[in-house]
């Protein structure tokens, strides 16, 4: 298992955090998150004086931020009228990743900061409401009073002040967690029912998206060819799209992808026109012997075998 780094270096990694967390009165007093940006960030962050922010738009991760204690916080790029334009202790305030904002705390605080990546969440809706999850927005920031988050913003907080740092299961089980309450309280797939297994199962891949994937990893089989690469192709979420992939070709995309290079490759060899090796690397293996692996384990031969009973 993996273990979470407990110092913010990981954290400078998610988008616009680098600049806050270079801003000066900021102690981050511990935090956790994937050294190469996952799912999900968490700092406990303390505040010692007036301090003044920006979160620029167009970012990879929407921000939560719970306050636990302090003087309050002033959203100041909009007008004093605005309803939830001014945040408190036991507040919450919820900043989408494309939003642009400004904020003035007015004293020392502390608060539980969460970065959760837009992608994770667009494929979380996906899972739990069986749509595209690319459209997925969330309402625009300011505060609330959210039981929910406040509870589990303290857990977390107690959770990174233990002395045994966060693991990845456990940072992906929170990043679950919050993505599904936000899905269901604050996006524009609220109040929207889960549907049953059945309805979700329903949705599919068209049959000219079909086609279009299938072109795609025909003319790349020598190409490493990630899962993003393929969703990319129809404009879905990788999520998402892996679940529609499977119902539409029998396997998951990793499994079809190397069936498909094994069938272009008893082409090859019952050609005869290159060596086994060239096949091999052509066909986007890492060298002979790990394809002479995946071509038994499907065929239930070898290629030397194959090729010498064509």
């Amino acid at each position: 298992m993996n273990i979470v780094s407990e110092s913010t270096a990981c954290l400078r990694q998610i988008d616009f955090v680098e600049a806050m967390l270079r801003t000066k009165g900021i102690l981050p007093r511990r935090s956790a998150a994937l050294e190469t940006p996952g799912a999900l960030g968490i700092a406990s962050v303390s505040f010692r004086f007036r301090l003044e922010s920006y979160k620029p738009a167009n970012q990879a991760y929407h921000g939560i931020g719970y306050r636990i204690s302090g003087d309050k916080t002033i959203r100041t790029d909009v007008p004093a009228s605005f309803q939830r334009r001014t945040g408190s202790t036991g507040m919450t305030a919820i900043v989408p990743a494309n939003e642009e904002s400004s904020w003035e705390s007015v004293g020392p605080h502390e608060m539980v900061h969460f970065y959760l990546a837009a992608r994770f969440l667009g494929e979380l809706a996906g899972e739990i409401y069986g749509v595209d999850g690319s459209g997925v927005e969330l309402q625009e920031a300011g505060f609330y009073v959210d039981e929910f988050i406040a509870r589990f913003a303290m857990t977390c907080r107690e959770r990174l002040l233990d002395p045994q740092p966060l693991s990845e299961l456990e940072l992906n089980a929170a990043a679950q967690l919050l993505g599904a309450h936000l899905l269901r309280r604050y996006s524009n797939l609220a109040r929207r029912p889960v549907p049953f297994a059945d309805q979700k199962n329903s949705a599919a891949l068209s049959p000219r998206q079909a086609q279009r994937v299938r072109e795609y990893i025909r003319a790349n089989l020598g190409c490493d060819i990630g899962l993003t690469d393929l969703a990319d192709q129809v404009g879905l979420s990788p999520r998402y799209f892996a679940l529609l992939f499977k119902r539409a070709f029998g396997a998951s995309p990793h499994h079809f992808l190397l069936s498909e290079r094994i069938d272009e490759a008893q082409r090859l060899l019952a050609a005869r026109r290159m060596p086994i090796s060239e096949v091999a690397l052509n066909l986007g293996f890492a060298d002979q012997s790990h394809f002479s692996q995946a071509f038994r384990k499907i065929t239930g031969t070898t290629p030397k075998r194959f090729q010498g009973a064509c």
